[in-house]
């Protein structure tokens, strides 16, 4: 089948941009990703709060997470 648009996001508890995990096109299934703790300039972020949003043709989720030091 033909692939599908989406892109995986993740954002501080402002909302801005922090790093861009993953964009493109797949066929659906199951995929995983690994976010290092860096934004997208290499930078360690600092401990608190983010989101993580999944964005498709199809599907939209966003997830709290909590990053500790």
């Amino acid at each position: 089948g033909a692939g599908v648009a989406y892109s995986l996001n993740v954002y501080n508890i402002r909302g801005r941009l922090v790093k861009t995990l993953a964009q493109g096109f797949k066929a659906p299934g199951y995929y995983s990703a690994h976010w290092d703790g860096r934004d997208n300039n290499g930078q360690q972020v600092s401990s608190g709060v983010y989101f993580y949003r999944f964005q498709s043709d199809r599907f939209t989720s966003t997830r709290k997470m909590v990053v500790l030091k």
